[in-house]
Protein backbone atom coordinates (compact mmCIF):
# COMPACT_ATOMS: atom_id res chain seq x y z
CA UNK A 1 0.00 0.00 0.00
CA UNK A 2 1.52 3.50 -1.27
CA UNK A 3 1.69 6.44 1.37
CA UNK A 4 -0.94 8.77 1.42
CA UNK A 5 -0.77 12.38 2.21
CA UNK A 6 -4.02 13.09 4.16
CA UNK A 7 -5.36 16.19 3.72
CA UNK A 8 -8.71 15.70 6.29
CA UNK A 9 -9.52 18.48 8.27
CA UNK A 10 -9.42 15.87 11.70
CA UNK A 11 -5.46 15.57 10.81
CA UNK A 12 -4.49 19.39 10.82
CA UNK A 13 -2.91 21.22 13.72
CA UNK A 14 -5.10 22.47 16.30
CA UNK A 15 -4.30 26.46 17.19
CA UNK A 16 -3.93 26.35 20.98
CA UNK A 17 -4.27 29.62 23.19
CA UNK A 18 -6.17 32.66 22.76
CA UNK A 19 -7.05 35.02 19.76
CA UNK A 20 -6.49 38.72 20.40
CA UNK A 21 -10.64 38.71 20.89
CA UNK A 22 -10.65 36.92 23.78
CA UNK A 23 -8.31 38.57 25.18
CA UNK A 24 -9.82 41.91 24.85
CA UNK A 25 -13.43 40.64 26.39
CA UNK A 26 -11.28 39.03 28.95
CA UNK A 27 -9.07 42.62 29.96
CA UNK A 28 -12.73 44.35 29.17
CA UNK A 29 -14.30 42.14 32.34
CA UNK A 30 -11.56 42.44 34.43
CA UNK A 31 -11.31 46.41 34.40
CA UNK A 32 -14.72 46.61 35.10
CA UNK A 33 -14.66 44.42 38.39
CA UNK A 34 -11.42 46.03 39.07
CA UNK A 35 -13.27 49.52 38.55
CA UNK A 36 -16.08 48.36 40.96
CA UNK A 37 -13.68 47.23 43.78
CA UNK A 38 -12.00 50.55 43.45
CA UNK A 39 -15.19 52.69 43.79
CA UNK A 40 -16.36 50.41 47.03
CA UNK A 41 -13.21 50.64 48.77
CA UNK A 42 -13.50 55.11 47.95
CA UNK A 43 -16.99 54.48 49.49
CA UNK A 44 -16.15 52.60 52.36
CA UNK A 45 -13.07 55.01 53.02
CA UNK A 46 -15.34 57.86 53.12
CA UNK A 47 -18.12 56.36 55.37
CA UNK A 48 -15.34 55.64 57.19
CA UNK A 49 -14.37 59.04 57.42
CA UNK A 50 -17.39 60.33 57.70
CA UNK A 51 -18.33 57.89 60.89
CA UNK A 52 -14.82 59.19 62.46
CA UNK A 53 -15.63 62.79 62.35
CA UNK A 54 -19.38 62.37 64.31
CA UNK A 55 -17.53 60.15 66.77
CA UNK A 56 -14.79 62.58 67.40
CA UNK A 57 -17.76 65.72 67.32
CA UNK A 58 -20.03 63.38 70.04
CA UNK A 59 -16.42 62.93 72.23
CA UNK A 60 -16.28 66.77 72.14
CA UNK A 61 -20.33 67.48 73.23
CA UNK A 62 -19.80 64.95 75.91
CA UNK A 63 -16.56 66.69 77.34
CA UNK A 64 -18.08 69.54 77.49
CA UNK A 65 -20.71 68.38 79.42
CA UNK A 66 -19.20 66.50 81.79
CA UNK A 67 -16.67 69.17 82.45
CA UNK A 68 -20.68 71.40 83.22
CA UNK A 69 -21.46 68.51 85.57
CA UNK A 70 -17.88 68.30 87.44
CA UNK A 71 -17.14 72.02 88.55
CA UNK A 72 -13.32 71.85 88.77
CA UNK A 73 -11.30 74.96 88.40
CA UNK A 74 -10.47 74.43 84.73
CA UNK A 75 -14.48 73.42 83.67
CA UNK A 76 -15.73 76.94 85.84
CA UNK A 77 -12.90 79.43 83.77
CA UNK A 78 -13.98 77.90 81.21
CA UNK A 79 -18.00 78.63 81.11
CA UNK A 80 -17.19 82.04 83.08
CA UNK A 81 -14.44 83.31 80.63
CA UNK A 82 -15.32 81.79 77.68
CA UNK A 83 -18.40 83.58 74.68
CA UNK A 84 -19.49 80.21 74.48
CA UNK A 85 -17.72 79.24 71.21
CA UNK A 86 -14.36 77.35 70.42
CA UNK A 87 -12.84 75.99 67.55
CA UNK A 88 -10.99 72.64 67.45
CA UNK A 89 -8.95 71.37 65.22
CA UNK A 90 -8.45 67.18 64.32
CA UNK A 91 -5.33 65.50 63.37
CA UNK A 92 -6.17 65.18 59.99
CA UNK A 93 -6.91 68.81 59.62
CA UNK A 94 -10.81 68.81 60.49
CA UNK A 95 -12.34 72.26 62.27
CA UNK A 96 -14.81 71.62 64.87
CA UNK A 97 -16.53 74.00 66.12
CA UNK A 98 -18.35 73.54 69.11
CA UNK A 99 -20.61 76.27 70.83
CA UNK A 100 -22.92 76.20 73.87
CA UNK A 101 -25.37 77.85 75.95
CA UNK A 102 -26.97 77.59 79.19
CA UNK A 103 -30.22 78.60 80.52
CA UNK A 104 -32.13 78.25 83.66
CA UNK A 105 -35.18 76.61 84.18
CA UNK A 106 -36.61 78.90 86.51
CA UNK A 107 -39.50 77.46 89.17
CA UNK A 108 -41.57 79.44 91.62
CA UNK A 109 -39.89 80.60 95.20
CA UNK A 110 -36.23 78.92 94.10
CA UNK A 111 -33.14 80.28 92.81
CA UNK A 112 -33.00 80.33 88.86
CA UNK A 113 -29.82 78.70 88.93
CA UNK A 114 -30.99 75.21 90.88
CA UNK A 115 -32.50 73.99 87.60
CA UNK A 116 -30.11 74.65 84.28
CA UNK A 117 -29.95 72.88 80.78
CA UNK A 118 -26.37 73.32 78.66
CA UNK A 119 -27.13 73.50 74.97
CA UNK A 120 -24.47 72.26 72.58
CA UNK A 121 -23.75 72.05 69.24
CA UNK A 122 -20.92 71.02 67.65
CA UNK A 123 -20.25 71.49 63.60
CA UNK A 124 -17.93 70.50 60.89
CA UNK A 125 -17.08 71.14 57.46
CA UNK A 126 -19.03 68.30 55.10
CA UNK A 127 -16.63 66.45 52.98
CA UNK A 128 -19.32 65.77 50.52
CA UNK A 129 -20.90 68.80 50.01
CA UNK A 130 -18.16 71.64 50.67
CA UNK A 131 -20.92 74.59 50.84
CA UNK A 132 -22.40 72.96 53.88
CA UNK A 133 -21.53 71.82 57.46
CA UNK A 134 -22.72 69.06 59.20
CA UNK A 135 -23.81 69.12 63.30
CA UNK A 136 -24.51 67.52 65.71
CA UNK A 137 -26.52 69.08 68.90
CA UNK A 138 -26.41 67.55 72.58
CA UNK A 139 -28.43 68.59 75.12
CA UNK A 140 -27.89 68.41 78.83
CA UNK A 141 -29.72 68.75 82.39
CA UNK A 142 -28.10 69.86 85.76
CA UNK A 143 -30.32 70.22 89.10
CA UNK A 144 -27.73 71.65 91.91
CA UNK A 145 -28.50 70.98 95.64
CA UNK A 146 -30.38 74.18 97.27
CA UNK A 147 -28.40 75.96 100.35
CA UNK A 148 -31.32 74.92 102.37
CA UNK A 149 -30.44 71.28 102.60
CA UNK A 150 -26.63 71.88 104.48
CA UNK A 151 -24.51 70.22 102.09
Amino acid sequence: MPFKTLQNKEHRPKLLGFTVLEAIFASAILAIGLSGVFQLSIASMAANQSQRNLDLASHLAQDLAECWQVPTAFCVSLFQSSNGTSVLNSEIGVEFERTWHMTSISTPNANPNLLQILQISVKWPNPDKPDNSLELSWQIRRASTPSWVGL
